[in-house]
């Protein structure tokens, strides 16, 4: 079949935009680049909250108050199992185990509580554990 002038062969489509000259002025690039950085930027607010696992923030937040406050210097805390966040209104129970410096031990019951309940949102974890034992 005969093409008249400017007319395309059968089965090609060109966009709109194409006919346009879009691509060669750079407005697709801008384009598919503004695309991506949304994308990047979208997919990093769904990862929004906490970088750690609940149970290592308890361990730190163990770790930091029986070094300060109680001014019991502590070597390490592991707690199990390894809770990877709460449900709202939820609460984890762990077991931990304390070492301190002095080489002494102990094992507390803890507790990772999430405070999103109700109406309330972008609460903290609220983190109990039991006092350890008199020097």
């Amino acid at each position: 079949m005969a093409r008249l002038r400017g007319q395309r062969a059968a089965g090609t489509f060109r966009s709109r935009a194409f006919r346009r000259g879009a691509f060669r002025r750079g407005a697709f690039r801008r384009g598919a680049g503004l695309l991506a950085v949304t994308a990047v930027i979208a997919g990093s607010a769904a990862g929004c909250g906490p970088n750690t696992d609940a149970y290592v923030d308890l361990q730190n937040a163990m770790k930091s108050h029986l070094s300060t406050v109680d001014h019991r210097p502590v070597a390490s805390v592991s707690c199990t199992p390894h809770v990877h966040g709460t449900v709202r209104g939820d609460t984890a129970r762990l077991r931990c185990s304390v070492v301190f410096q002095d080489g002494t031990s102990y094992t507390a019951a803890a507790q990772i509580q999430n405070q999103n309940s109700g109406g309330r949102h972008n609460m903290p974890d609220l983190y109990s554990w039991d006092s350890p034992p008199s020097k």
